[in-house]
């Protein structure tokens, strides 16, 4: 009986030390945080190159349309705009008027009424 008890014995602090390790390592696997979408994301096709970058709760943007007349025309004549971040949705500077949101490592919003997808980089 005695050698009996001695294996139940080791066999429950076995269990005891795998409950323990079970429940360390649930400790330590925690649920993924959201990653940021703080960052620069860009765009560029033979029409437009575009830029925007989130920060907090805001984003400020560069619009590039290319004439063909050159980049040094082309950049003196860039459209700068900024706004505000709510949640994933970029609104313009009232903060009334949504204009893009972003999903996942993409910022998709418009220019010229096209719909332009961003990366992040």
């Amino acid at each position: 009986m005695l050698s009996s008890c001695g294996n139940n014995s080791n066999k429950s602090n076995s269990s005891n030390s795998d409950n323990d390790n079970m429940s360390k390592s649930s400790l330590q696997e925690q649920p993924k945080e959201e990653e940021s979408i703080n960052g620069l994301y860009s765009y560029e096709d033979n029409s437009a190159k575009l830029t925007i970058r989130i920060s907090g709760n805001s984003w400020s943007g560069k619009t590039i349309i290319i004439t063909g007349f050159g980049s040094d025309y082309d950049n003196q004549n860039a459209q700068y705009d900024n706004g505000i971040v709510n949640d994933n949705d970029l609104y313009e500077s009232s903060g009334m008027v949504k204009v893009g949101y972003v999903n996942g490592n993409s910022l998709t919003t418009s220019v010229g009424g096209q719909s332009v997808t961003l990366r992040k980089n």
